[in-house]
């Protein structure tokens, strides 16, 4: 006489079954199944890689064959959309980034026998997106190192902001990039850095012997690149001041 398995062992097995298949597709080991496209035609393959736009199939045989998600039936694509989100593909960062040191704003007066010039200065920056993929959720971070030279009154309240270390004056901060697909840039503006020049009147010295010119430096620009709160780049200038800097 037989025994009939009761209905929880049947569901335990679905229930494995389901785990199995779900543990191979989180490694990458998608099972051969069957794909179907919109007029109904199938074929057996695995899975074995998908972007937004495509999915690359291996035939039993090993061919591997690529179409357009669009193309397979829509219980296929919410397939490939579950094996997506359980194989994000490991990321080699690389960009291209140039920057610009550029003057926004200037101006001069005299502070007793001194003419002292103000100006302003930041940074354009083009980040290029290398990496093979497409990016989203990159923030660029940085600092402008200067030293303060000029013999200027106002020099102080200007500085504002900046922070000290050691013998440099930083400027830092951060711009949120747009979404960057792969091989295309996005351009953004750091905040600016003050920088003064004084200058002495003729027939005038300073008493410690000092020449009659003085002006601040820009002495190193540093960026790097976070995606997803995750640093992935960064780009330092030639100057000493950042060469042996910690962030």
């Amino acid at each position: 006489m037989k025994t009939r398995k009761p209905a929880q062992f049947w569901a335990n097995v679905a229930l494995l079954a389901l785990t199995l298949s779900l543990s191979g597709i989180a490694r990458g080991e998608s099972e051969l199944r069957e794909f179907s496209n919109s007029d109904g035609k199938t074929i057996k393959a695995r899975l074995v890689a998908a972007t937004d736009q495509t999915a690359k199939l291996q035939l039993e045989g090993g061919r591997e064959i690529e179409a357009g998600v669009t193309y397979f039936s829509e219980a296929d694509q919410k397939y490939i959309a579950e094996w997506r989100k359980l194989n994000k593909p490991e990321i080699d960062y690389k960009f291209e980034i140039d920057y610009n040191k550029k003057r926004k704003d200037r101006e001069t007066h005299k502070e007793g026998q001194v003419e002292v010039t103000y100006e302003t200065w930041y940074y354009e920056v083009e980040v290029e997106n290398l990496s093979g993929t497409d990016l989203d959720g990159l923030e660029m971070q940085y600092k402008i190192y200067k030293t303060a030279n000029a013999d200027a009154n106002d020099a102080r309240y200007r500085a504002e902001g900046l922070e000290r270390e050691g013998p440099f004056l930083v400027r830092k901060g951060k711009v949120e990039l747009k979404p960057l697909p792969y091989l295309k840039s996005a351009s953004a503006e750091t905040e600016t850095i003050p920088i003064s020049k004084s200058q002495l009147d003729g027939g005038f010295y300073y008493v410690n012997g000092d020449k009659s010119n003085k002006k601040d430096d820009i002495d190193g620009f540093w960026v790097k690149i976070f995606h997803q709160g995750k640093e992935v780049y960064e780009v330092k200038s030639s100057h000493s001041a950042v060469k042996n800097a910690k962030w």
